[in-house]
């Protein structure tokens, strides 16, 4: 049995697909993926062709051709994919088989629906692995025992491309930590369209900044480094970064912690409240979609807090709290201005080790916290371990603060 950190299908659940979007797993229900995009608000599609293709190995193309479309559930016309989860089935399809597939498919794929793979680069298994989601993107791994084997089929991704037809490679996970050497993963993009997501794994060696540095003012933040300081001590820390998902070079960030999570929480919360969910329980809606661990070493909240009043501050800290560490720290930046920007700001950690940011022109909402005392009254179970303040070059001034948590009884 090994584990398998999957980098590509947590880039595609953080970065891709939202609320509503439609998801075509491949794989079985077992797997255990489902519930989390179901907490996404997408609408999931089950098809378990690992089962199918056990039965079927020894028949004729043809009839393996027909079986696959009798296996296939029939859907309106009306619904088109945003994303298909193949898992390592490609090694065990022979490329004519995969043509039928996506053939059998292609009437509901979006432009630009990605297409999320694994193959294998060692020796290959008997048959389709068994993946058991453990948490977040980690599954256990656990090859099927046969009696025989089932035929397998290498791939290289250009050859993949040519037996799936209108479709480019949108991203290679190469070697990341935490992922089986043996295994590759491939994220395809149909048509001939740039999709406006970058898919990324927590800032994968190509990952771009779609902000030039014209846009992004690089800020000195002394109490950001303190916070960054208690992810660098171990390689096994853990990160959470609430920012927006996508377009933002996270190389430099994923170079600090052992694991990165991306959520963007501000627009989390936001959908929760538009279906007139309760404060609190959006709150802890928003947090189950990201699937975090409870050992958080740091959480980066950047300048989310201004967004709310001092009694949903405390709701969202408090809840954050239990996902901390003991000793884990918040860092955040408090707005010194009567009026808010229009949006939360973008952040990004630099090469310099600067924070680059774009701070939103500002709009007609009030400040929605009395004092910056008030806020930090209302973190009780943690104590003020570093602060800063500047001002953003034609922007606002802003206090940043990091809190370390207080763990009772030590």
């Amino acid at each position: 049995m090994l584990q398998h950190h999957s980098f590509g299908i947590a880039a595609l659940a953080d970065e891709v697909v939202q609320p509503g979007s439609k998801v075509l797993d491949l794989g079985c229900l077992s797997f255990g993926t489902t519930q989390t995009f179901l907490e996404l608000s997408c609408q999931t599609f089950i098809e378990d062709l690992r089962s199918l293709l056990i039965e079927i190995y020894d028949f004729d193309v043809q009839t393996r051709a027909a079986r696959l479309s009798e296996h296939l559930i029939k859907k309106p016309s009306r619904i088109k994919i945003d994303v298909v989860l193949c898992w390592d089935l490609f090694n065990f399809m022979e490329p004519e088989l995969i043509t039928y597939l996506i053939e059998e498919i292609r009437p509901h794929l979006k432009p630009g629906a990605i297409f999320h793979t694994m193959l294998y680069t060692g020796t290959m298994p008997k048959a389709p692995a068994d993946f058991k989601r453990l948490s977040g993107f980690t599954f256990n791994t656990t090859p099927l025992t046969l009696q025989k084997p089932i035929p397998t089929y290498r791939y290289s991704s250009l050859n993949l491309m040519k037996t799936m037809g209108n479709f480019s490679l949108r991203s290679s996970l190469l070697h990341r930590k935490g992922m089986r050497k043996d295994l590759i993963e491939l994220m395809f993009e149909y048509g001939n369209v740039k999709s406006p997501n970058a898919v990324r794994a927590g800032g994968s060696s190509g990952a771009i900044s779609a902000f030039s540095r014209a846009r992004l003012t690089s800020l000195p933040l002394t109490a950001f480094n303190t916070a960054l300081s208690h992810t660098t001590r171990s390689p096994v820390s853990k990160v959470l970064e609430i920012g927006k998902k996508a377009g933002r070079n996270m190389q430099h960030l994923q170079r600090e912690a052992g694991e990165l999570f991306i959520s963007d929480l501000y627009s989390a919360i936001l959908w929760q409240c538009s279906r007139k969910v309760p404060f609190d329980a959006a709150v802890q809606a928003a947090l189950r979609q990201a699937t975090l661990p409870t050992n958080l070493n740091c959480i980066l909240l950047w300048d989310l807090l201004n967004f709310f009043s001092t009694e949903q501050i405390q709701t969202i800290t408090s809840e954050l709290y239990q996902y901390l560490a003991n000793d884990g720290v918040m860092h955040f930046l408090l707005f010194k201005q009567q009026k808010l920007p229009n949006n939360c700001g973008v952040f990004e950690v630099q090469q310099s080790g600067l924070v680059g940011a774009y701070i939103h022109p500002t709009g007609n909402e009030q400040t929605k916290f009395r004092t910056i005392t008030d806020v930090v009254k209302s973190l009780p179970q943690m104590k003020v371990l570093s602060q800063g303040a500047g001002r953003v070059p034609n922007g606002p001034f802003y206090h940043e603060i990091t809190m370390q948590k207080v763990v009772k009884d030590q």
